[in-house]
């Protein structure tokens, strides 16, 4: 699991992700409560207790790079997933870059720093589904990551070619986004246009695999 740069790096993340939580809870006077919700305006609204809020994220990415590490060999087509490693290792290296962002706004709370900008979502959702779509062509068929639907399970073809599509359509998703952080976006629209950004890839991807495999079917026909 340690051979690919990615879960090295990985490692590394958590492990700073753990000694800043230890360094917060230590730091907070007993039964302190931390701000781990925000509105768009970046104003706490939600609060938990000090070492739920700072250990949360970090149990989450070192479960990811549990679950990473174990599914090869659970996973019925594991030998795909097994090639696909660097796709896979890129997509979990930037989802714990992102939890690690996530944790690194609780303390910033924590430590009464002053909230990041609004837009900060915009960026950290784009920068995810930038980097997927960039590696989204390499995934091999399998039943756990990926574009999952019943057409492109049934047939690699449709497989190979649904995900380079989704590729594109994801690259474009996150570079909406990221410009989107640039503009002047109500804070109030950002979440919503990150929802609706999301669910537009992934049904267009939905959509891209049943009408190739429909146009298998009529082929076959």
């Amino acid at each position: 699991m340690l051979e690919r740069r990615s879960d090295r790096w990985q490692l590394v993340l958590i492990g700073a992700m753990v000694l800043a939580a230890f360094w917060i809870l230590f730091s907070s006077p007993p039964g302190a409560r931390i701000a781990i919700h925000f509105d768009a305006n970046g104003v706490p609204n939600g609060w938990a207790h000090a070492a739920l809020a700072v250990f949360f994220m970090p149990a989450l990415a070192a479960m990811l790079w549990g679950l990473l590490a174990v599914l090869p060999k659970i996973d019925p087509l594991g030998h795909n997933l097994a090639r696909s490693a660097d796709a896979v290792g890129a997509i979990g290296l930037a989802v714990t870059a992102f939890l690690a962002a996530l944790q690194a706004v609780i303390i910033a709370a924590a430590l009464g720093l002053p909230a990041p900008q609004s837009t900060l979502g915009l960026l950290l959702v784009g920068g995810v589904l930038v980097v997927v779509g960039n590696v989204m062509g390499k995934l091999r068929p399998n039943h756990t990551v990926g574009l999952r639907t019943p057409w492109t399970l049934a047939n690699e073809r449709i497989w190979d070619q649904t995900h380079r599509f989704g590729g594109k359509v994801f690259v474009l998703g996150g570079v909406l986004l990221c410009a989107l952080s640039a503009l002047s976006v109500p804070p109030d629209w950002q979440g919503p246009a990150i929802v609706m950004v999301v669910l537009a890839c992934c049904a267009a991807c939905v959509l891209k695999s049943y009408l190739l495999w429909r146009a298998l079917q009529r082929h076959a026909d």
